[in-house]
């Protein structure tokens, strides 16, 4: 059973909080859940309730910031929920809540745990350059090379390039965004803020790991304006 009596009691007191407001000046608040187990199978780690919509409520997890109806929790959380009208009809439950992407608050990426294989390493084969991919001019850095990249946008910040890199070394590397900059046609020089997985939701993180003789193929943001990107290369 996933749900424990302590589990639900933390999850609920997350709900009356957020329902509350910022009423009292203590900064420390209850601790997500670890997993949180919905009605209709699906299960949330590290669960937050963030607000009330009136039949359903907004959860932050690792699976991204969800739209959950009140009748798909467990009953101990949705009793906690205060009742209240939906500020709105025109939504779905169990949608995706869109937020608009801010590059400077970002949070790091996950730490593989031992034994475990970082996410989106593929060992093996040799990339090849996606259609309409400019080849890299960066060399070799920790024993990776910059293959090739391509020029997108990522919702509100459109200064972005799809890039894949592989790791030729025997051993795991960590990327950070600043470890990558981009060129311009003008001769500007950007230096990456964030590094952004091809999943579903995205994960926005400020570290990748790249597994030993595996690529990544991974967006990293440069500026919110259009940039008319040259290359995209090693920063050392």
């Amino acid at each position: 059973m996933i749900w424990s009596r302590a589990g639900i009691g933390f999850l609920a007191a997350a709900v009356l909080l957020a329902a509350a407001g910022p009423v009292c000046a203590d900064p420390a608040s209850p601790p997500p859940l670890a997993s949180l187990q919905l009605k209709d199978g699906r299960v949330l780690h590290n669960a937050r309730v963030m607000s009330d919509e009136g039949t359903s409520v907004v959860i932050r997890a690792d699976e991204g910031l969800l739209k959950i109806a009140k009748t798909n929790l467990p009953a101990a959380v949705a009793e906690a929920v205060p009742e209240r009208s939906p500020p709105s009809t025109t939504s779905t439950d169990g949608e995706m809540v869109m937020q608009r992407f801010d590059p400077n608050q970002a949070p790091d990426g996950p730490v593989p745990e031992p034994g475990k294989p970082a996410p989106k390493a593929v060992p093996g084969a040799k990339p090849a350059p996606a259609p309409g991919a400019a080849p890299s001019v960066g060399g070799v850095y920790k024993g990776c090379t910059i293959i090739s990249f391509q020029v997108k946008s990522f919702q509100n910040v459109q200064g972005c390039a799809q890039v894949v890199i592989r790791n030729d070394s025997d051993q795991t590397v960590l990327i950070r965004p600043n470890e990558v900059v981009c060129m311009t046609a003008d001769g500007g020089r950007h230096v990456a803020r964030n590094i952004v997985s091809d999943s579903f939701p995205p994960q926005v993180k400020r570290r990748e790991f790249v597994l030993a003789g595996g690529q990544v193929d991974d967006l990293f943001t440069f500026a919110n304006e259009p940039l008319e990107i040259s290359s995209v290369q090693w920063a050392r």
